[in-house]
C-alpha cells in the first residue's frame, strides 16, 4: 500500500559498502539495504548500484521514484553541492569532477529530485535529527567520527554547516601541537595525527617497539597478526597500563579539539562516533575530564553535551534522506536549497 505522507531516500555511500534508508518526515526507517560497493567502485559503477536501490526500495514501499519528496546521497570526499558535483573521492575510483545530480536526474528523470553532500556533513545531520527529538533546543551540534582518520561535520541552527567552498568542518585537520606529527593534509601537528583509531594503534604499537611493557606485545611481535583499536580497548579494559595511557592521551587531544570548536561556534553539543567508541567511558570520561581542565573559566558558559553516538553507521543515511527533506522543502521539482 503507497504511503500517504512524502518519503525521503538517503544514500550513504562508502569505499566499501553503501547504506540506504527511506524514512518518513519523522525520520522512521520504512525500508533500508546494506550492500557492498561494487569492486570497480567507477562512478558508472556506483551510480547503476544507486539507481537500482532507488527502484528496488521505492518499489517495496508501493511508490514510485518521482513520488519521492528527495534523495539525498553522502559521498566520502569532497562536494560542491550546489554544482551537484563530486569533485574528488579517494576511497572510490576515477572520482574526479563527476556531475553526479545530473547523471542521476538523467537516469531517473527529470522529476526525480537529487541532491548531495560530503557524508561526514550528512551523519552529522543524523545525529542532529535524532538529538533534536531528545532535546528540541540543541541547534548547534558536531559529530567528531574516530576510524582510520577522524571524521567530522557541524550542524548549525539545524542545518549542515559546509562553508564557502564546502570544506567546512574538517576537525581532524585541526592543528592541536605546532610542529606537531606530519599529517597526509601535508599540515603538521593535525587532530587526526593523534585522536584517531589509527593514530592510537600506531602510537601503541610505537612504544612497544621501544620497549614498554603490554599485553598486546605479542601482537606486535608476529608479523602474522595485525594491530587493531579493537585489540587496544580490550587490552585498555584487561588492565593493560600502555593501552590505557594512549587512549587517555588520544582523549586529551579529543578534548583540546573540542575546546577549540566551541569556542569559535558556541556547540551545545558534540557526538562522538566511529569504531574506537566501543572503548565506552575508557574514551568518554577522560575526553569530559580534560575538557572541564582545558575549558575557559572567565565566563560560565555551559558545557556542551559531549558523549557518544546513538546512531552509530545508521547515522549517515539517516542524515543524507534529512538533507534531501531540508534542500526540498518546497517540493519536488524545485532548485535544492543549499
Amino acid at each position: 500500500m503507497p504511503h500517504t505522507h512524502p518519503l525521503c531516500l538517503g544514500l550513504d555511500v562508502g569505499g566499501s559498502g553503501i547504506k540506504a534508508g527511506l524514512l518518513d518526515a519523522d525520520d522512521k526507517v520504512i525500508v533500508s539495504r546494506n550492500v557492498p560497493t561494487p569492486v570497480n567502485s567507477t562512478p558508472r559503477a556506483v551510480l547503476d548500484v544507486l539507481v537500482k536501490l532507488t527502484g528496488e526500495m521505492t518499489a517495496e514501499a508501493g511508490i514510485k521514484s518521482a513520488d519521492l519528496a528527495g534523495i539525498g546521497i553522502g559521498f566520502p570526499g569532497l562536494v560542491d553541492a550546489r554544482a551537484g558535483v563530486v569533485k574528488a573521492c579517494v576511497n572510490l575510483q576515477d572520482w574526479h569532477n563527476i556531475p553526479v545530480t545530473t547523471m542521476l536526474v538523467n537516469r531517473m528523470g527529470a522529476n526525480v529530485p537529487v541532491t548531495i553532500a560530503n557524508d561526514a556533513n550528512a551523519a552529522a545531520l543524523g545525529e542532529h535529527r535524532h538529538y533534536h527529538k531528545i532535546n528540541p533546543k540543541i541547534e548547534h551540534l558536531a559529530l567528531i567520527t574516530l576510524g582510520t582518520g577522524v571524521g567530522s561535520g557541524i550542524v548549525l541552527n539545524g542545518r549542515m554547516f559546509e562553508g564557502g567552498t564546502g570544506l567546512a568542518g574538517e576537525v581532524g585537520h585541526m592543528i592541536v601541537r605546532a610542529n606537531g606529527r606530519k599529517c597526509a593534509c601535508g599540515q603538521y601537528g593535525c587532530l587526526e595525527r593523534y585522536a584517531s583509531a589509527s593514530a592510537i594503534v600506531g602510537r601503541v604499537r610505537e612504544m612497544i617497539e621501544r620497549g614498554s611493557e603490554s599485553l598486546l606485545t605479542f601482537v606486535v611481535d608476529d608479523p602474522s597478526r595485525k594491530l587493531t583499536a579493537e585489540n587496544v580497548v580490550t587490552a585498555a579494559r584487561e588492565g593493560d597500563a600502555l593501552s590505557r595511557r594512549i587512549i587517555d592521551e588520544a582523549a586529551e587531544f579529543l578534548a583540546i579539539g573540542c575546546v577549540n570548536l566551541c569556542r569559535v561556534i558556541d556547540l551545545q553539543a558534540i557526538i562522538i562516533g566511529g569504531g574506537i567508541t566501543g572503548a565506552g567511558d575508557l574514551l568518554l570520561k577522560p575526553v569530559l575530564d580534560n575538557f572541564r581542565i582545558q575549558n575557559w573559566s572567565v565566563a560560565e558558559a555551559p558545557m556542551p553535551d559531549i558523549r557518544l553516538t546513538s546512531l552509530g553507521g545508521d547515522a549517515g543515511f539517516v542524515g543524507c534522506a534529512a538533507m534531501a527533506r531540508q534542500r526540498f522543502a518546497a517540493g519536488p521539482g524545485t532548485p535544492p536549497q543549499v
